[in-house]
């Protein structure tokens, strides 16, 4: 126990200084590219941090496998050129008890990236819908220029405001045409609002963002035809248009797990998602196979003489999981196929470097 603990100490701080270094990178990058949405007026400034900080979780679940790959190849590189290894081997603590410490640990980071990927991070890409289509209705509002002509969803909604007062959330003199379709005639038609005043607000039951006009006329028909039809009212609630960069409606990132069972025969989609979900975690695990027997190094090589082929076997492996994840997702493969086809290739590679361990001592 006393030696698990001294191992896990130090695969742990590494795996900590590693995550953070990797984790700032993917971050600073992710803040630039807010940032210039948000010079573009695609997303109001104010929104930047609560997008980073959702985030967050999704680049943890990313990282940490790769992280604890990392922290195995260095802490133990370490430990095999400085012959702290060698002594612990003469002490009766071999390969197999090294690679069930390990295999524990390892058990440990899977599971906080399984429940990542299976649970935090659907309920957060929620979030981070919500967010983006409030956020992009909110720049939609505050963009309205008055005097001027605002086209949104396409075309299909056009506004035209005569006032803005210093807030921007109030408006005077609300012009609103809507295209939408007449049933009765089976043909499009225009729905026009004019109103005195108008303002947003969001309506909890719906869970949507509204425009309430006030003291109004509501004309439709189509223009150069007679046959229109006129309405007055005191208070008129609709809903407001969705920005064109709003988030796509159904998309699985954002699905509940259990939602995406069971699977269909033409579920590729869902099979897809579910590859890549349980795929991360199942990453750690197999990535630990490879990493305890490639961290052996010889003391005059350094604890770096092998971290370069480490490094292009994991992009080897990254890139096999995008390319099992496509082929899932275009039917061209079967779910489990290319788990078996993904994983087992490195479990055998993993193998091979132990058994050349044993044949071929330090």
């Amino acid at each position: 126990m006393l030696i698990f603990r001294y191992l896990a100490k130090e695969v742990f701080t590494t795996l900590l200084a590693l995550t953070s270094i990797l984790l700032l990178i993917f971050m600073s990058n992710q803040f630039v590219l807010y940032l210039s949405r948000a010079a573009n007026g695609q997303i109001p400034a104010m929104f930047i941090l609560k997008l980073m900080a959702l985030e967050l979780p999704m680049f943890m679940g990313l990282l940490l496998p790769l992280g604890f790959y990392m922290a195995l190849l260095l802490a133990y590189g370490r430990l095999y050129a400085e012959s702290e290894m060698t002594v612990l081997h003469a002490c009766g603590y071999g390969p197999p008890q090294l690679l069930k410490h390990s295999l524990i640990m390892a058990s440990g980071v899977a599971a906080v990236v399984l429940v990542i990927l299976l649970w935090v991070n659907p309920a957060i890409a929620v979030e981070r819908v919500k967010l983006l289509r409030s956020s992009g209705i909110q720049v939609m509002i505050k963009t309205l220029v008055p005097g001027t002509f605002t086209a949104a969803s396409g075309g299909k909604d056009v506004f035209y405001v005569e006032n803005m007062n210093k807030d921007h959330d109030r408006a005077e003199g609300v012009f609103l045409a809507r295209l939408n379709h007449n049933h009765k005639k089976n043909e499009p038609c225009w729905d026009i609002l004019w109103a005195d005043e108008a303002y947003a607000t969001h309506n909890k039951q719906s869970g949507t963002n509204d425009l309430v006009l006030l003291d109004g006329r509501a004309y439709q028909g189509n223009p150069g035809q007679a046959d229109y039809q006129v309405a007055s009212f005191k208070k008129y609630e609709t809903r407001l248009p969705e920005p064109i960069s709003s988030p796509k409606a159904g998309d699985l990132r954002s699905a509940d797990t259990a939602d995406l069972w069971p699977l269909g025969p033409g579920d590729y989609a869902k099979a897809a998602e579910l590859q890549w979900r349980f795929s991360i975690p199942l990453m750690v695990i197999v990535l630990t196979l490879v990493a305890v027997p490639l961290s052996r190094v010889n003391p005059r090589a350094g604890k770096y003489a092998r971290l370069l082929p480490a490094i292009l076997l994991f992009i080897a492996y990254a890139n096999l999981m995008f390319l099992t994840r496509d082929a899932v997702a275009s039917g061209k493969m079967p779910l489990w196929l290319a788990i078996i086809s993904l994983h087992g290739s490195m479990v055998l590679i993993g193998i091979g470097l132990m058994w050349r361990n044993r044949m071929k001592p330090s």
